[in-house]
């Protein structure tokens, strides 16, 4: 089976302060979940902003290398400085993005929305690249991360666009990965 995930900001302790609907262990909770569901025959697309750091004293890294399942890394903006070493976590490693044809359908993966609705963001260049790649590839449904749960309710706008997404940031799902059949059903 097919799962997404994004966000998990392993180690990123100021992550806290800048989500409301993060708490002190979730971490724990994200491993907990996946440990749970995620089987030998599944592959886990993580949409990027894995870690903060890669240094592991708490085990979380370790944990999730041990997860049974089959890992692609979408890179987001805070897995550039870690590039050297996400090797060790993930099978294969993707710098944007990538395309997925699954029953009759065309599925863009990468960090960004087509448009984040919040003011003063960065990287407004790699989101009008989402939306490019979106329509160049004939796509029907983005799966992004990126944006996270605020208690201003201010989401991705990729509805503006008239493009069809699913935000699997963990704040957004439970702290659980996301099937292709969730998503679909949701769609």
């Amino acid at each position: 089976m097919i799962f997404f995930t994004s966000d998990t900001h392993f180690y990123h302790r100021n992550i806290i302060n800048l989500s409301a609907f993060r708490f002190k262990g979730f971490e724990n909770r994200i491993l907990e979940n996946f440990e749970r569901i995620l089987t030998e025959r599944d592959i886990i697309y993580h949409l990027g902003d894995f870690a903060w750091r890669t240094r592991d004293r708490e085990g979380f890294l370790k944990r999730w290398q041990a997860l049974p399942c089959r890992k692609v890394l979408v890179k987001g903006n805070h897995d550039e400085a870690t590039d050297s070493v996400l090797y060790d976590y993930f099978h294969d490693i993707v710098p944007f993005y990538r395309v997925l044809d699954i029953r009759g359908k065309r599925f863009l993966l990468t960090h960004y929305p087509a448009l984040d609705l919040r003011k003063k963001r960065r990287y407004e260049d790699r989101i009008g690249r989402v939306r490019w790649l979106f329509n160049f590839y004939g796509c029907d449904y983005l799966i992004h991360g990126h944006v996270h749960r605020n208690l201003q309710g201010v989401h991705c706008g990729c509805f503006i666009y008239g493009i069809k997404c699913f935000n699997v940031n963990v704040e957004f799902t439970g702290y659980r990965p996301i099937s292709l059949e969730e998503v679909l059903k949701r769609g």
